[in-house]
């Protein structure tokens, strides 16, 4: 049920990483915000695939993967005076997860059906947007695959602006989408985000712990240099050179959209068959559906664990999550097809 891809890691990468250990035969800590040959490539792919211009000595820096980085972020900002996170009510369990941990307020914005799975930003109070000093965003959206709309980012931009707030925008899935590109953070000249990338999904990295933290606000990401380097999270010198690789080429994004693409349309055929609703399915290698038969997450989890699938019950992301569940299909081809056999059994 976790979203670890399990077709393989392209060879060109697996190869650069052999290449990296073989060419260094004694080891020396790696640089905490990423070599200049890392920054340097994910400063030309922000370029090429977003028109983005970053300088990647003051507005690029490298990660162990998206899942540290996100839960030690808000450690840079300051909380002692009742600011707070906001986030939706669905969301990736990291978020909350650390502002649980340090203690940090955080407020969950109301996501369903009738919201399109998307926070209603026309509906936050003026007095919580006042006392918001985070927004974290993800979109295309884990659980529920929803895509933000350029004009709905806009709008949340516009509003980080008026009340002086840091979107930190978590694009893992970006990647992976049918037909049109989704609208990045990247694309807004704004020094009002920070965006979380990930090779994991897209280059089938995600044991190689490897992503990018970007954002125009050359002050915060000093700051946010000055935070890391006490905390140890210099990725690995050989990983750093498999992840050169993977930034530098799009043909094996373009490999993997495509895979993914192909096994998204047979398990949603095989759904819609059996009856299911599905919301979105658009991007990433999630599907959010529910069953009319069945009015609980819950209950419908046990209907596929009777089956011999294991899904993740809506409500594990939250409250509205009732009666969804996820279903992770980025599985291998045999593995797929025998999910939706057991599906259409």
């Amino acid at each position: 049920s976790i979203g670890d891809p399990k077709d393989d890691t392209p060879e060109m990468i697996r190869q650069a990483n052999i290449n990296a250990i073989e060419s260094r035969p004694f080891s020396q800590y790696p640089s905490y915000i990423g070599h200049d040959a890392l920054r340097c490539s994910i400063k030309t792919w922000a370029k090429n695939t977003h028109k983005l211009e970053l300088d990647e000595s003051s507005q690029i820096i490298a990660c162990n993967g998206s899942k540290e980085a996100i839960f030690s972020f808000p450690l840079l900002f300051d909380w002692s005076n009742s600011n707070c996170i906001l986030s939706s009510s669905l969301a990736y369990p990291v978020y909350k997860m650390s502002a649980n941990y340090l203690n940090i307020p955080f407020i969950e914005l109301p996501i369903n059906e009738s919201t399109h799975f998307l926070p209603d930003l026309d509906a936050i109070p003026k007095e919580t947007l006042n006392k918001t000093q985070l927004f974290w965003f993800n979109s295309p959206h884990n659980p529920t695959t929803a895509i933000a709309s350029y004009d709905y980012m806009a709008k949340l931009v516009g509003l980080a602006e008026q009340y002086n707030f840091i979107i930190c925008s978590d694009e893992c899935y970006n990647d992976l989408y049918t037909g049109t590109i989704p609208t990045s953070i990247l694309d807004f000249d704004s020094e009002h985000w920070v965006c979380f990338r990930s090779l994991s999904k897209r280059s089938h990295m995600t044991g190689y712990r490897s992503g990018a933290i970007l954002s125009k606000n050359k002050a915060l990401m000093a700051n946010l240099k000055k935070l890391r380097s006490p905390m140890g999270v210099g990725t690995p010198s050989f990983i750093q050179d498999a992840a050169t690789v993977a930034w530098s080429d799009d043909t094996h994004a373009h490999l993997h959209r495509d895979l993914y693409n192909s096994k998204r349309s047979l398990i949603k055929n095989a759904l819609n068959d059996a009856g299911f609703q599905i919301f979105g399915g658009d991007a990433g290698f999630y599907i959010w559906t529910k069953h009319p038969d069945f009015k609980t997450s819950e209950a419908l989890s046990e209907w596929f664990l009777n089956k011999g699938i294991l899904v993740t019950p809506g409500t594990v992301f939250g409250n509205d999550g009732n009666p969804y569940i996820r279903l992770v299909f980025c599985l291998k081809d045999e593995t797929l097809h025998q999910m939706i056999n057991l599906i259409q059994d």
